[in-house]
């Protein structure tokens, strides 16, 4: 079975090509064979014509000195003739081959048409003629001279068809051979190209756009290019930014350092150092949770657990720092039961996942909302069964983010420019991003317009908050058989 475009191509190409040289192959020979036997019938007549013609004015020493003459020159390539007697004796004395003699001994002669002193062998068209005293003489045709090939003594084939053949197949051979080393070469200077440090080199789009496996090649090529080189810019901006995150905090420990020198209160210049330290040991701690979930990095640990209890706790830490700030949570636990069991009993929202893990999504959730919510607000979270599993949405009245960033918050290290809340690393959304993809989850991200009545006004008019949605699939559908813990409904 063939499968794969290519592998067709080739296919067709030999397929088409031993075709197209067979059919030209038979019609070139059954051209040449015609014309070569009408053109020998045509000069065996003209031979038989001549010997009836020496016989008749010579006789029996005409006829000898005819045959004869058939001999005189080696390259001649008309035909010759054994002439043999009544007697069965060939006039010059020849040899008689045995297939001659078989098919001498079995004929029978009938006059020629065209003069009819002539006999001639009506079955095998053995020529016979007859002498003006009664005595006859047969023409036993002998092969003609001439190159003969190979084994099976093949008549010399026409250049010709020779040349046909040999083209047809070169030009089918090199048209194949491009059509598969061209693209080849093509994806051979695109690597070299992308092992020179070229980021930009893609393969050619002649071939990215074809339709065969070569062409996916050239696509996946293209792709694994353009991942290297989002890597590669991702890996020179997170030294850019980790270098600055760290000198910033380094540089006021030095400065604090060098006020207690110069005889400033040590104590508060202590604090200060032990301010930046712990500035800089969260920093490291972001650092190590993005890199123990990257991509490639060893798959979680995940067992069934149930979101609320996450949810509460991770909301009672939220509230006690929103009272601080004049902010409040404004979070209301899902009353309507989400699944039930074959028996009616209602079941929590279950997941499969990692405690530390999704808690530590939550919280840089549900914290972010909180640093940018506009002070005497409420951070809005609830929690409802979506798609198979269970959505938090989580959402502040802050300012809203750029719509062109919204896909660039999860990133490590990304700050939006006119945010009205500093502070913070810029690694909790980036941590909160990877460990709902390590639980096969989502996280998305999307501005709130402001409630207003009029359509045209609230398009141009500035967003009322940011939504946050994170959902996990529900432990049944993630493929584990525990359906979870039956609670009462309220």
């Amino acid at each position: 079975m063939i499968r794969g475009r290519l592998a067709m191509r080739i296919f067709s190409a030999i397929f088409l090509t031993l075709l197209s040289v067979a059919a030209g192959t038979v019609a070139l020979t059954s051209w040449w064979l015609d014309a070569q036997r009408e053109q020998t019938a045509e000069a065996s007549r003209s031979a038989v014509q001549a010997a009836a013609i020496a016989l008749a004015e010579g006789g029996r020493d005409g006829l000898a000195a005819w045959a004869k003459a058939q001999d005189a020159d080696p390259r001649d390539r008309r035909p010759r003739f054994l002439v043999v007697d009544d007697w069965g004796d060939e006039l010059l004395g020849r040899p008689i081959p045995p297939p001659l003699q078989a098919r001498l001994d079995d004929a029978s002669t009938t006059p020629l048409p065209q003069a009819p002193e002539v006999m001639e062998r009506a079955r095998l068209r053995i020529p016979t003629l007859t002498s003006d005293d009664g005595e006859r003489f047969r023409l036993l045709p002998l092969p003609p001279r001439g190159r003969r090939l190979g084994p099976f003594d093949l008549p010399g084939l026409p250049a010709s068809l020779l040349l046909m053949a040999l083209g047809i197949t070169a030009l089918a051979s090199l048209w194949l051979a491009r059509s598969i080393t061209r693209p080849v070469l093509d994806l051979q200077d695109a690597t070299e190209a992308l092992t020179a440090g070229r980021l930009e080199a893609r393969a050619p789009a002649r071939t990215a756009a074809r339709r065969d496996e070569l062409g996916r090649l050239a696509g996946a090529f293209d792709a694994m290019a353009s991942r290297i080189g989002a890597l590669l810019q991702s890996r020179e901006r997170l030294l850019r930014d980790v270098s600055h995150e760290i000198r910033s905090p380094l540089a006021r420990m030095r400065l604090a350092t060098g006020l207690a020198a110069q005889g400033a209160d040590p104590a508060i210049q202590l604090a200060r150092i032990d301010t930046e330290v712990e500035r800089l040991d969260a920093l490291v701690s972001g650092i190590l949770d993005v890199s123990r979930l990257a991509p490639g990095a060893p798959p979680l640990s995940r067992e069934p657990m149930e979101l609320l209890p996450v949810i509460e706790r991770s909301v009672a830490d939220a509230r006690f720092e929103a009272d601080a700030l004049g902010k409040h949570i404004d979070w209301e636990p899902p009353t309507d039961p989400v699944t039930t069991t074959s028996d009616g009993a209602i079941v929590a929202p279950t997941i499969l996942g990692d405690p530390h893990w999704v808690t530590a999504a939550i919280e840089n959730v549900v914290r972010n909302a909180l640093r940018h919510t506009a002070p005497g607000t409420a951070v809005r979270i609830r929690l409802s069964p979506e798609d198979g599993g269970y959505a938090l949405r989580v959402r502040d009245a802050g300012p809203g983010v750029p719509e062109a960033e919204l896909e660039q918050i999860f990133e490590p290290f990304h700050r939006v420019a006119d945010a009205a809340a500093p502070g913070g690393t810029g690694l909790g959304l980036a941590i909160a991003a990877r460990s709902m993809a390590a639980h096969s989850g989502r996280i998305e991200a999307r501005n709130i317009a402001p409630a207003v009545a009029d359509a045209a006004a609230s398009a141009g008019t500035k967003p009322s908050g940011l939504e946050m949605r994170l959902w996990w699939p529900a432990a049944d559908a993630a493929g584990d058989a525990t359906s979870g813990t039956p609670i009462r409904p309220g």
